[in-house]
């Protein structure tokens, strides 16, 4: 509410200096540009104020006088090259002073006919007696030409190679081309896209983009724009976790050019399979981990990010040491999966890593052929102990699998050497031969774990009843009496 006791003060022609100067400062602009017409205020507050209030400073009637006295003073000359009222014979004069305030105000002056900004970009004034001066000198002065509502889309292609301040006035432009609009709102520069968000001409295909920025403070501008579209609002609503996004709309998000848009569609409930098939092959690493993982994807997604780990690994450092090991684990948690299928299983071998070796020969989704094949893997792999029993330990694990196993095992002084034939031992696809060698072998565990086996022959085991190890015996009787 205007308080009527100080604009009363600021108008009257009798208020001192001194109380004008405060008034000069004060919160209410009706009362500041009271204090701006007013004949009785010091030139330097009315220089401050010229700013604010340049149509109420060449009003003043203390103007004409200061025009008439000194029409070449700086003070005289800003505030005409600050006002409206200014006739385009006085703003052309003006154009040709090479002062930075002065021209700064001429190329801010809505009023500014076009051919005079065009002139100031085509032969812009040096500030300083500098040759090597650059462009910076001039950053200010063409900051305020693609400020100005009288400069042509041309104009602002023309300078829209200048500075970052530059770009965000010609942001903010209404007459901004959406060519300009929609390079500026790719970037990654929450400047930007503030003064895209304040053009009040900002088109909405350029509002969809900037809809989904992580920044609340752009998503809220995008809201309250006047051109925010159904999509914008949708955009904003998906970003925020509000429920309701069409599949539609996540199948445009997904081909978002922000990963972050496209980490947020691959782990959303409702995005449909084909889209996390697109999404498994994403350039950026941590799409295809999100889509993997989302329940709605299909062998087809799996098999596509098995083959994106494989490509990871070859083509990371070595000594990036967190990557790798996100790759392996990714990897192991896939083999474990319920549905894994054996086409991604044979896709992971290609890593050749250990562990992930290893957790395809635990996976009861191993086929027998692969299981088999694994018998005689890469050299590295198959005559480690821990492998091997492994491979032992799987129920798919084919019989002439096994005799390789045993083979394998057998010949080995590893300390675990007894653990991996107790696996062979107690094995359902172990041959009978094999059975009959480990019901006499030396060692008594071996002995009493070939007596668990269900496929042991009767003989063996009536044999093994009576076996000098009591453990053994044991066993062997209770497996006879299960049978009987």
């Amino acid at each position: 509410m205007l308080d009527d006791n100080d604009f009363a003060l600021a108008s009257a022609v009798d208020t001192s200096v001194v109380v004008l100067e405060e008034l000069s400062l004060h919160p209410q602009p009706e009362v500041r540009e009271a204090v701006a017409r007013n004949p009785n205020t010091p030139t330097e507050v009315l220089l401050k104020l010229g700013k604010e209030f340049p149509d109420a400073i060449t009003a003043n009637p203390i103007f004409n006088l200061l025009l008439l006295e000194n029409p070449e003073s700086h003070f005289v000359r800003l505030s005409l090259a600050r006002s409206t009222t200014t006739s385009e014979s006085a703003i052309a004069q003006l154009s040709k002073i090479e002062d930075e305030e002065i021209l700064c105000a001429v190329a801010r002056n809505p009023k500014t006919p076009l051919h005079i900004l065009e002139q100031l970009v085509e032969n812009p004034p040096r500030f300083c007696d500098d040759e090597n001066a650059d462009e910076s000198d001039v950053d200010d002065l063409f900051t305020a030409i693609a400020q100005n509502p009288n400069t042509s889309e041309s104009l602002l292609l023309q300078l829209s190679s200048g500075s970052s301040n530059v770009q965000m006035a010609i942001a903010q432009n209404p007459k901004a081309p959406f060519s300009l609009l929609n390079t500026f709102a790719d970037w990654r520069n929450f400047r930007m896209h503030k003064a895209i968000g304040r053009n009040p001409q900002a088109p909405s295909a350029i509002l969809e983009k900037l809809a989904g920025e992580n920044e609340k403070e752009i998503r809220d501008m995008v809201k309250n724009h006047p051109n925010v579209s159904e999509t914008a609002i949708a955009i904003i609503n998906f970003f925020e976790g509000k429920p309701g996004t069409s599949i539609d709309l996540l199948e445009r998000l997904a081909s978002d050019r922000r990963a972050s848009v496209r980490l947020l569609v691959a782990a959303h409930p409702s995005t449909p399979a084909k889209v996390l098939e697109k999404l498994a092959q994403d350039t950026d690493e941590n799409v295809p981990f999100k889509a993997a993982k989302n329940p709605n994807a299909t062998s087809t997604v799996i098999e596509f990010f098995a083959e994106f780990l494989v490509k990871q690994l070859q083509i990371v450092s070595s000594i990036n040491g967190a990557k790798i090991q996100k790759c392996k684990s990714s990897a192991i948690e896939l083999v474990r999966r319920s549905d894994i299928t054996p086409k991604v299983l044979e896709t992971l071998l290609q890593m050749n890593s250990s562990v992930v070796v290893d957790a395809i020969a635990l996976s009861l989704k191993t086929p027998a052929t692969m299981l088999l094949a694994l018998t005689d893997y890469q050299e590295r792999f198959s005559s480690d102990i821990h492998f091997l029993i492994n491979l032992a330990k799987n129920p798919n694990t084919p019989s002439d699998g096994l005799e390789k196993l045993y083979l394998k095992i057998n010949q080995t002084q590893h300390p675990n050497r007894i653990s991996g034939l107790r696996a062979i031992a107690a094995h359902p696809n172990t041959p009978v031969h094999l059975l009959e060698q480990f019901a006499v072998d030396s060692h008594h565990l071996i002995r009493s774990k070939v007596a668990t086996n269900v496929n042991i022959p009767i003989s063996i085991l009536e044999r093994l009843s009576n076996d000098s190890d009591t453990r053994v015996s044991t066993i062997a009787k209770q497996a006879l009496k299960a049978r009987a």
